[in-house]
């Protein structure tokens, strides 16, 4: 077996197991509620046990295949944290799965406005395209480049609903049974293998928008499923800004049963060219924006009145050139008219399952429209944007091109369905994986995550960076292998209309805004008995006091808690104050404090065993609030 066979192996058998443990606890119905995500993302793969025989000349790699068991889509409750925005990793439950037996590897989401609103999931080669041809013993034998007889593995499409490259799949809101909502085609051909980019649905039209990564179209569909147009920014949009046209070229069609397609090299699975590619797309004021590969750059074109596409596309902006030459994957505007934008990176064809995008450095960041007082420049949009921190390792561009506004929270780490736009949640890999700031994230939990980041959408670089003010949510339900990229898809936030927040009101946002939801004072309870906890990880009680020692303020801490109790790290959640980093032994702890004199500060402490957290395993953190006064006097 080869090192890198080796090395795969745990990543491939936790996708195995994760599938079974994780539909065990499956809801039959979605149940989606307010605040819940719906986040896409590779379902893994069923690899071949430790020790089993493997047939001549082949590796591991080469007998596994994509897990259909596994978690195409999945609902995640990120309604009750526990506490607000400590960079920690949320034990969030996902209480509803699309399985990949259904639906194949899908990336783009929609919601639309029904009561229980129905999720629709298109499909894609974001996640690799894998083919399969009949072995000399009548079982699927992967194969690496397309030839005759070669069809797709099992779990890359939904063939069993007689979906394929260009499916779109309804998950009903109610019962959760998915279907086959529409096979998008140009003129009755369907796409062979590229797939499908982002959805959009349109409340005010009752329709829904998909970009096509083949053809380049954009098609409109009416919720029975049935195509009403569709819009060629290649011809119509290029013409309209008197640039060369560049027209759809069905020579460019890929077939798998020629061996001209390789799974492992994305140029021939018929991508269309950049300059008519359109991926990310989103509605706002009634018009629907779009992302073209070339460039990058943001289009948009008009609606009529009954959804029609208008006849005035609308060129954008160029993507500037310090976020580089990566797609735009996802949309999303806020009320105020910010416009923010997903970068993915480029996508690799990957054989082990390891890696669907090339290294690269994608980001999120946010635009506005240009004031009356911001110098000339090309177009309405101010020309330098507002960049997002996604994630603590390298430069904090950890995004895999997923981008959606969520509601706020209250101080006690609860969701506040009132507080529209006061976070931000993208789709990310390695979250947490930053060996240099271990010390200070080793307690909240795992370093290696793929999955969602969320934080207040209101701060950008440099306030936020690294992100400590975040969570973050693990996609899978075990451990992530540090090689995995490109693991995750888009995400949508279930939310309604509300006013927007105040704080959210354009760009030179104060450097401490109240990222903290105030939902008023708590109701009547009896303590002990319906009385929230402030978190549920709030496990020990403490006394304390200033004293002044060298020179410097130290709040010296006792705790009483689990016995298992040996250190502590504290971390100020209040601006302007500052507290010593570190670990810190009990009993007392002498925790370093500055900020100016008389000021109140909340502090977040975390209470761990030492022994443990020198393990480099997971280890569970004791976690409570402290406020406290600094001193007005002098420390002498």
């Amino acid at each position: 077996m080869s090192i890198l066979v080796t090395r795969l192996l745990p990543l491939l058998l936790l996708g195995q197991i994760a599938a079974g443990s994780a539909n065990a606890q499956q809801n039959r119905t979605p149940d989606i509620r307010l605040g819940d995500a719906i986040v896409t993302g590779f379902s893994g793969v069923l690899a071949p046990n430790p020790g089993q025989k493997l047939p001549p000349n082949k590796s591991a790699i080469d007998v596994t295949f994509i897990n259909p068991e596994g978690p195409s889509a999945r609902i995640v409750d990120v309604s009750k944290p526990g506490a607000v925005w400590a960079g920690t990793v949320l034990p969030a439950p996902k209480p509803f799965d699309v399985l990949a037996k259904d639906v194949g590897q899908v990336f783009g989401i929609a919601l639309d406005d029904a009561p229980q609103p129905n999720i629709y999931l298109a499909a894609t080669s974001a996640f690799g395209l894998n083919i399969v041809a009949r072995g000399r013993d009548g079982q699927p034998e992967r194969r690496k480049k397309g030839g005759p007889g070669a069809g797709w593995m099992k779990g890359q499409f939904g063939l069993d609903l007689q979906g394929g490259p260009g499916a779109i799949y309804k998950i009903d809101g109610r019962t959760g049974v998915p279907t086959l909502f529409a096979n998008v085609t140009l003129d009755g051909v369907p796409n062979p293998a590229a797939g499908l980019g982002s959805l959009a649905y349109s409340p005010a039209h009752k329709q829904l928008f998909v970009s096509d990564l083949y053809t380049g179209m954009i098609h409109r569909f009416d919720l029975d499923g049935r195509e009403l147009d569709r819009y060629d920014h290649g011809v119509t949009g290029l013409t309209a800004a008197k640039l060369a046209p560049v027209a759809f070229d069905p020579r460019n069609r890929p077939n798998i049963a020629n061996d001209r397609f390789d799974s492992e090299k994305p140029e021939t699975w018929g991508f269309a060219p950049a300059a008519r590619r359109v991926w990310g797309l989103a509605l706002h004021e009634g018009r629907l924006y779009y992302a073209v590969t070339s460039g990058p750059q943001i289009w948009s074109i008009g609606l009529a009145q009954d959804g029609r596409f208008a006849n005035d596309p609308r060129w954008e902006l160029d993507v500037p050139a310090q976020a580089g030459a990566l797609p735009i994957s996802d949309i999303a505007f806020s009320n105020k008219g910010a416009m923010i934008l997903a970068q993915r990176a480029l996508i690799a064809g990957a054989y082990d399952y390891s890696a669907f995008t090339r290294p690269g450095e994608p980001q999120v960041f946010r635009v506005w429209l240009k004031g009356p007082q911001d110098p000339p420049s090309p177009g309405r949009w101010k020309p330098v944007p507002e960049e997002y921190a996604v994630g603590f390792a390298g430069n904090h561009r950890n995004t895999n091109g997923g981008v959606a506004l969520g509601y706020g929270y209250s101080r006690e780490g609860a969701l506040s369905n009132t507080a529209c736009e006061f976070s931000l949640w993208t789709t990310g890999q390695n979250l947490r994986n930053a060996p240099a700031l271990r010390s200070r994230l080793d307690p909240g939990g795992a370093l290696v995550v793929h999955g969602l980041q969320g934080l207040p959408s209101s701060p950008v670089r440099d306030i936020n960076t690294p992100p400590w003010l975040s969570y973050t949510v693990a996609y899978g339900d075990h451990a992530d292998s540090p090689r995995a990229a490109g693991h995750l898809g888009s995400v949508r936030i279930y939310s309604k209309p509300c006013a927007s927040p105040g704080l959210y009101s354009g760009p030179g946002y104060p450097a401490s805004p109240p990222y903290i939801v105030t939902v008023g004072p708590p109701p009547r309870c009896t303590p002990g008995v319906d009385c929230p906890p402030i978190s549920p990880q709030a496990c020990f009680s403490s006394t304390g006091a200033f004293a002044c020692m060298q020179g410097s303020w130290v709040y010296k801490l006792s705790v009483s808690g689990p016995t298992w109790m040996t250190t502590l790290r504290a971390t100020s959640l209040t601006s302007g104050v500052n507290v010593a980093g570190g670990s810190i032994p009990l009993n007392p702890a002498d925790i370093k404090i500055s900020g100016p004199p008389g000021s109140q500060a909340t502090l977040d402490i975390c209470g761990f065993n030492s022994t443990a957290a020198a393990s480099g395993n997971p280890y569970d953190c004791c976690r409570a609030r402290l406020n406290v006064t600094i001193p007005t006097g002098v420390c002498q």
